[in-house]
């Protein structure tokens, strides 16, 4: 099967307009995304080139502008695929590689196969940076290898045409057998391009998700998990401690008098103070220390493998540090403190971790009637007697 470059150009004109108007969809619906403006950006340098591509048989100059489009364009992909995770984007990467492609092209591009070379190398360049980018350090989705796999299509294909366009200037291969090969190249190209795409949906996808995770599980005052995380976070500390066969302390904290400082002070006030409170806490915890807020002033701790006597040491080291941190408002210095309730769960314990925390809360209340500010250790009623 015979096939002329205009028709392979149109082909992926075709294929890059239907994503880019996928990408612009996702760049207008979540603004915070700003990949998706990247390779919007990328496709839509694809499509421009498409006409100068197309009429670059007799416009030099066309032909010029269309192969720097795309491969400027697979380099903008790049870009998007680092700022995804977070890197800054290297712009003068961009410029090397787009400039190195126009000088090869101005001093050696003088034939249709020499251009080819050209045009091929500089997308395997972009596209292997993009590849490393997207297996570099770090914990990598099924998107991410799609898109690899996709983008080792891309390379496969272009290599193919920068050999065979090779064999051309060599006088090893003629127009004719080159055309029926490049058919291969045509499927490389359109497959590849849209397997690219489709990975990079899928980790838009695993983003979002994960962004609206955050968004269920995460207490927008304090940036602190919520009770839902909480939940989460104690059915797997539980199943952990089972395995490891080791204790969690449990710790619930109260903010003392929570309601003067909103009365005197203004409720603004009191936001600052649970924020305070929630630093204060998280700067004293371990790594592996779990701290939520789980409504109004009240806040829990989950201590994987701490017994009842070290969860206690640790609640009366909170309770100093908080009493000794006075909240600054505005060039006021608010006194805070905070009650606090200790209890155990041992993998032994007839009912769940879960069941633990009605048993802190109640220490804390014990806590509360002794004059708040301290902290109590939960101590389970002796069982009656029966006199016979």
């Amino acid at each position: 099967m015979k096939l002329d470059f205009p028709t392979l150009y149109v082909v992926i004109l075709l294929n890059s307009i239907g994503f880019a108007l996928v990408w612009a969809l996702i760049a207008f619906s979540y603004r915070s995304l700003h990949a998706a403006r990247y390779w919007l950006a990328a496709l839509v340098m694809t499509c421009l080139s498409g006409p100068a591509l197309v009429l670059g048989d007799g416009w030099p100059l066309l032909l010029y502008v269309g192969n720097v489009l795309v491969i400027g364009s697979f380099a903008v992909i790049w870009q998007g695929v680092r700022v995804f995770y977070g890197q800054a984007p290297t712009w003068h990467w961009v410029a090397l590689i787009v400039a190195v492609s126009v000088g090869a092209m101005i001093l050696f591009g003088s034939s249709q196969a020499a251009n080819n070379i050209i045009f091929a190398l500089g997308q395997i360049v972009a596209v292997a940076l993009a590849i490393a980018t997207l297996l570099s350090a770090g914990r990598r989705h099924l998107g991410a290898w799609v898109a690899a796999a996709a983008g080792g299509v891309l390379i496969v294909g272009q290599s193919a045409e920068a050999v065979t366009n090779a064999l051309r200037l060599a006088g090893w291969m003629s127009t004719d057998a080159y055309y029926v090969l490049a058919a291969w190249f045509l499927v490389c190209a359109v497959i590849g391009a849209s397997i690219w795409n489709l990975g990079f949906l899928l980790m838009t996808t695993d983003r979002l998700r994960a962004d609206l995770h955050a968004l269920a599980t995460r207490d927008e005052l304090t940036g602190l998990p919520n009770r839902r995380a909480l939940g989460e976070r104690i059915r797997f500390s539980e199943k952990s401690a089972r395995r490891k066969d080791s204790s969690v302390g449990v710790l619930m904290i109260d903010l003392d008098k929570f309601k003067d400082i909103n009365d005197a002070y203004g409720h603004a006030a009191g936001d600052a103070a649970l924020k305070h409170i929630a630093s204060v806490t998280a700067s004293l915890l371990r790594d592996g220390d779990f701290l939520a807020r789980i409504g109004g002033d009240e806040f829990c701790i989950l201590l994987p493998g701490v017994n009842v006597v070290q969860a206690s040491s640790i609640a009366e080291q909170l309770a100093r540090s908080i009493a000794d941190r006075p909240l600054n408002w505005r060039g006021n210095d608010i006194a805070v403190s905070a009650s606090i309730g200790v209890a155990e769960w041992r993998p032994d314990s007839p009912v769940g971790l879960a069941d633990s925390l009605p048993l802190a809360d109640a220490a804390l209340l014990g806590t509360k009637r002794d004059g708040r500010n301290g902290s109590s250790v939960y101590k389970p009623k002796p069982p009656l007697l029966r006199i016979v």
